[in-house]
């Protein structure tokens, strides 16, 4: 059974420092996971009017961190304050945010038995979001992004988990061949089952059902590869957004193009609000 309390805001995590002051109507929660055997630890945006007595409910944004951050790294990128400002002013609809915390797990179930942090974050956090707040249930009220290897998960698990998400944004994607890929990925049949470029090719109409976005910088040592996952979901007909901007891998790039993302996720989550779950 999962259980949720809730802990003093401190930002100290290992990610970049951040006051309390630059994120508005944000709580620092726990849970207790049983699939991981610890308590996980998250962030949450409320939007403005979710604490009125309204019974009002909304769609919820899950955004993964990357291999060198933590559940607060999108914050530091500005990502609360600027769904704030979207938000205060009419540009975006408003919808809940959660920061879940991911480690370097690659936000992927491992090989042989190993921890299952993909069936975590699509299952437990989902349940433990939807246990607590007031949010709309079904997958088209559901949206997953991430950054570096949060963009390989978000793909991933938009993927493997067609049932609970909708939506699925990659920022500056990262696609590693199995040789690079870490250990726990297992053996090749493991990795195929388990990143985008296979899984698009073994389930191409499991893609097509979902709403993806994937921007990339023109100096990210990862273009390349981004770019050929983009022309093969060209060639089997997937419908996607595809941006290339200035800029590389770094956190000024994903800084500079969050107003991008939340319109993005606006959009896509605000035209399926009318949907049954």
């Amino acid at each position: 059974m999962l259980t949720s309390r809730r802990t003093h805001t401190s930002f100290s995590d290992g990610s970049a420092a951040i006051a309390p002051s630059l994120l508005p109507r944000t709580e620092h929660r726990s849970f207790a996971s049983g699939l991981l055997g610890r308590a996980m630890s998250y962030y949450l945006y409320q939007p403005p009017g979710y604490e009125a007595s309204s019974p009002a409910r909304y769609p919820v944004l899950y955004m993964l961190h990357g291999s060198g951050g933590g559940s607060t790294e999108w914050a530091s990128y500005g990502l609360l304050v600027e769904a704030d400002r979207l938000m205060q002013r009419g540009e975006i609809p408003a919808f809940l945010i959660v920061l879940p915390e991911g480690d370097r797990a690659y936000w992927v179930d491992h090989a042989n038995g190993g921890p299952a942090w993909g069936t975590y974050m699509a299952r437990e956090v989902v349940a433990e979001i939807e246990g607590h707040f007031r949010v709309r249930v079904g997958r088209a009220h559901r949206a997953i992004g991430g950054l570096s290897m949060g963009a390989h998960g978000a793909l991933q698990l938009a993927l493997n988990f067609p049932e609970t998400f909708a939506v699925a944004g990659a920022h500056t994607l990262v696609l590693r061949t199995y040789a690079q890929a870490p250990a726990y990925f297992g053996s090749r049949a493991y990795f195929a089952a388990h990143t985008p470029v296979n899984l698009v090719r073994a389930h191409p109409d499991v893609a097509r059902s979902l709403v993806i976005w994937i921007d990339i910088g023109a100096q990210d040592p990862w273009f390349t590869k981004a770019l050929a996952f983009h022309q093969e979901l060209i060639s089997l007909r997937v419908p996607h957004e595809w941006h290339v901007y200035p800029g590389g891998h770094t956190g000024s790039y994903w800084a500079a193009h969050i107003p991008d993302y939340l319109r993005f996720y606006g959009s896509a989550l605000g035209a399926r609000q009318g949907n049954r779950p």
